[in-house]
C-alpha cells in the first residue's frame, strides 16, 4: 500500500510536463546561442560540493541543502554557481586566455518559501567573466544581459544598477559602527523603509547626512539622478563609485543597451560578495528580479588566486512564468501523425 508521500514531490519541486519540459529546453537553447555568439564556452560542475567549498567563500546559509556521504563528508547541494566556477577557474583553468569567458544552465537548491516564481529547486542560465576588470567588461555584462533577456522572448523589462561602493562611501562618511553598518545594508535589501530611517535617526549622522541614507531607497532615475547626488559633497569612495557608473552607462550605449537601464543607488543584493557594480532586471508580472548580477573582484582571493570578476545568472523559471501569464509560452505538445 502507498503512503501519500509516495506520489507526491517534495516541498518545492515540482514536475516539468510535457510542453512545458520542451518549451523550457527552446529557452535554455537559445540563451545558450546568445552566450555562444558572445565568445562565451559553456561549462558544467557537479550539483552538489563539499560544504567546505561554500564555506571558503563565505557562502554558507541557512537554507543551503546539507547531507553527508558514506565518508562523513559534509556536502551541499549548490546554492548558487559563482562560487563553483571560481572553484573551477581556479583549479582546473590557470592556463589558456588571461580573460576567460564562461556561462553554464542549472539548477539551484535553496530552501524557500515557495510561491510563484520562487521554489527550492530552481533553474538558471548564467556567465562569468573571469580575469576582466573595468568599465568596459561591466558594459559588456549588462548589454548581455538585455540581449539574452531578448533572446528569451522579453523586451519590456528594465534592468537598475547600482555601486555597491557609492553605499560604502556614504557609510565611511557617516563613522557609524560595523553593526550599524550591517544594519543599515540589510535595512536596504529587504527595502525597510521604517527601520532604515530609524537607524539613521539613532546615528551620530549630521542631519544632511540622514536625509541622504532616508532617501537611498528611493535614488532611481537616469544620468540626472548622478548629478544630483554628486552635488551633495560625496567623499571619494562615492565619487568615484558615480564616475564609474558614468563610464559603464556611456559603453552601454555604444552597444544600445542603455535604454533599458535605470540606476537604483540604493540597490544591494543578499549575496555578499559583490565589489562594484551590481545590478538586477524587473518585467511586469513577476514581483522578483528576473536577472540579477555584478562585479565580485575578490571571491577568487578565496580559492588562492587574486582574479577580477563579473557576471549574471537569470531565472528562467520565471521568464517561464511571465510568458506563460501572458499566454506568449510556446507549451503545447502535439504531434503530426501520417499514416
Amino acid at each position: 500500500m502507498l503512503n501519500n508521500k509516495a506520489l507526491q514531490v517534495p516541498y518545492g519541486t515540482r514536475d516539468g510536463l510535457p510542453g512545458e519540459a520542451g518549451a523550457r529546453r527552446i529557452i535554455e537553447n537559445k540563451l545558450a546561442s546568445t552566450f555562444k555568439a558572445w565568445g562565451y564556452d559553456e561549462v558544467v560542475t557537479p550539483t552538489f560540493e563539499y560544504l567546505d567549498t561554500f564555506a571558503a567563500a563565505g557562502q554558507l546559509s541557512d537554507s543551503s541543502f546539507k547531507f553527508f556521504d558514506r565518508r562523513n563528508n559534509i556536502l551541499l547541494l549548490r546554492s548558487d554557481m559563482t562560487t563553483p566556477l571560481a572553484r573551477l577557474v581556479a583549479t582546473r583553468l590557470n592556463e589558456g586566455p588571461a580573460v576567460k569567458r564562461l556561462f553554464y544552465l542549472a539548477n539551484l537548491f535553496r530552501y524557500e518559501e515557495t510561491q510563484a516564481g520562487r521554489q527550492c529547486e530552481f533553474n538558471q542560465a548564467g556567465v562569468e567573466m573571469m580575469g576582466a576588470a573595468g568599465p568596459s567588461a561591466d558594459a559588456e555584462m549588462l548589454a548581455l544581459a538585455v540581449a539574452s533577456l531578448q533572446a528569451a522572448g522579453l523586451n519590456d523589462f528594465v534592468i537598475s544598477v547600482g555601486q555597491i561602493d557609492f553605499i560604502n562611501g556614504l557609510i565611511e562618511a557617516a563613522e557609524v559602527t560595523e553593526l550599524q553598518a550591517q544594519e543599515l545594508k540589510r535595512c536596504l535589501i529587504e527595502h525597510d523603509v521604517v527601520r532604515l530611517e530609524a537607524l539613521a535617526d539613532g546615528s551620530r549622522m549630521s542631519p544632511e547626512q540622514k536625509d541622504l541614507f532616508k532617501e537611498l531607497p528611493f535614488l532611481h532615475g537616469g544620468l540626472e539622478l548622478l548629478d544630483k547626488v554628486e552635488a551633495c559633497g560625496l567623499n571619494n569612495t562615492s565619487s568615484k563609485a558615480v564616475q564609474d557608473l558614468r563610464e559603464i552607462y556611456a559603453l552601454a550605449e555604444v552597444y544600445g543597451a542603455a535604454g533599458y537601464l535605470r540606476f537604483d543607488l540604493g540597490l544591494l543584493r543578499d549575496l555578499d560578495y559583490y565589489t562594484g557594480m551590481l545590478f538586477e532586471g524587473y518585467a511586469e508580472d513577476m514581483g522578483f528580479p528576473i536577472i540579477g548580477g555584478g562585479r565580485y573582484d575578490t571571491m577568487m582571493e578565496n580559492f588562492g588566486r587574486s582574479c577580477p570578476a563579473t557576471g549574471f545568472a537569470i531565472g528562467i523559471d520565471r521568464i517561464m512564468l511571465i510568458l506563460s501569464r501572458r499566454r506568449q509560452l510556446d507549451n503545447i505538445s502535439s504531434w503530426d501523425v501520417l499514416v
